[in-house]
C-alpha cells in the first residue's frame, strides 16, 4: 500500500468508527426539540458512554498511527509543497476571510439568539431542523455576512459552515467539532456534521470555541478524510487559518477560520475525518 493509501486508510478507519457511534447517539436524540433558552451542554454530554469511550480510545490509536505516516510524508519533502499550496489558497480568499473576521463580532451581538440555537443544538448532536435552518439562513443573509458570503459563492465556494469545538470524549486526546453547513448563495441543503482528529486545526478541537468554514462542495458531500495545514497569521488574516485537502487526491477541501479571540492553533499539519449526520 502506498504512503498516501496508508494515511487515508488509517484516518478512514478511525473516523468511521467514531462517526458511527456519534450517529447512534444523534439518532437517539433526533426528535428532541432544543430551544434557544436551554443552556448549551458540554459537546460530549450525550455520548459519554463506556462503549463510545472505548471506540474513541481505539480510534485514537488509529489516528496516531496515521499521524506517524503523515510525519513520514512531511519528512519526505512534501511539507513545503503543502504549506505553499495552503498559503496560496489563503491569499486567494484573503479579502473574504478578513471580511468574515471583521463581521463576526457584529453577528455575535445582532444574532446572539441564532448563535445560541446553533450552539445548543450542536452540543446535543441534533441534526438539522427548522430551527437550525432558520438560524443559519438568517446569519448567512444578514447585513453583516451577506457581502462576504456572496463573494465566497462567486469564487466557487458552495457551502458556509459554523462549528463549535470540544473534546469528543472525556479522558482521551481525540478532539473535534460539531456544526452546521448550508449551501450558498441560495441557503439550501443544510447538513449537520462532525470532525474528529488529533489536535488538528481543521477540526478546531477543544482549544477554540467556534469557527467559520468555507467549503467548495455541497453540505452533504463534504465528508471524508483530510489533511489540514495551518497558515499562521503572517498574511494579516488573524491568528491562523486552516486549509484542508481531501484524501487521497489532495483536492482542495475548504478553509476554516477560528473565531475565539486570543486562541491559537499549535499543530501546523495533521489529519482528520469529517462525517455527515
Amino acid at each position: 500500500m502506498s504512503l498516501f493509501g496508508k494515511i487515508t486508510h488509517g484516518i478512514e478507519n478511525a473516523g468511521r468508527a467514531v462517526s458511527n457511534e456519534v450517529k447512534k447517539g444523534a439518532n437517539a436524540v433526533s426528535n428532541t426539540v432544543v430551544d434557544a433558552g436551554n443552556t448549551a451542554t458540554n459537546a460530549t454530554s450525550n455520548f459519554a458512554s463506556d462503549s463510545f469511550n472505548k471506540v474513541v480510545k481505539t480510534s485514537e490509536t488509529e489516528f496516531r498511527n496515521a499521524t506517524e505516516e503523515i510525519n513520514n510524508l512531511l519528512n519526505s519533502g512534501e511539507k513545503a509543497l503543502l504549506k505553499a499550496t495552503a498559503t496560496k489558497k489563503v491569499k486567494e480568499y484573503a479579502h473574504i476571510i478578513k471580511a468574515l473576521i471583521s463581521a463576526w463580532p457584529k453577528v455575535l451581538i445582532s444574532h446572539s439568539n441564532d448563535i445560541n440555537i446553533l450552539r445548543t443544538a450542536a452540543s446535543h448532536k441534533q441534526p438539522g431542523n427548522d430551527h437550525t435552518r432558520t438560524a443559519m439562513s438568517t446569519i448567512v443573509t444578514s447585513q453583516e455576512m451577506s457581502g462576504p458570503v456572496s463573494d465566497a459563492a462567486s469564487k466557487s465556494l458552495a457551502s458556509f459552515a459554523i462549528e463549535f469545538g470540544g473534546n469528543v470524549a472525556e479522558g482521551v486526546g481525540l478532539e473535534g467539532a460539531f456544526g452546521y453547513a448550508i449551501g450558498i448563495p441560495n441557503v439550501t441543503d443544510l447538513a449537520f456534521y462532525g470532525t474528529v482528529g488529533l489536535s488538528i486545526g481543521a477540526s478546531i478541537g477543544g482549544s477554540v470555541d467556534a469557527a467559520i468554514g468555507l467549503i467548495p462542495s455541497s453540505p452533504k458531500n463534504s465528508g471524508g478524510p483530510y489533511i489540514a495545514v495551518v497558515v499562521e497569521g503572517d498574511l494579516d488574516v488573524g491568528g491562523g487559518v486552516v486549509v484542508s485537502f481531501n484524501l487521497p487526491d489532495f483536492s482542495f477541501g475548504g478553509i476554516t477560520i477560528p473565531l475565539s479571540a486570543g486562541e491559537e492553533i499549535n499543530v501546523s499539519v495533521g489529519g482528520g475525518y469529517t462525517f455527515i449526520l
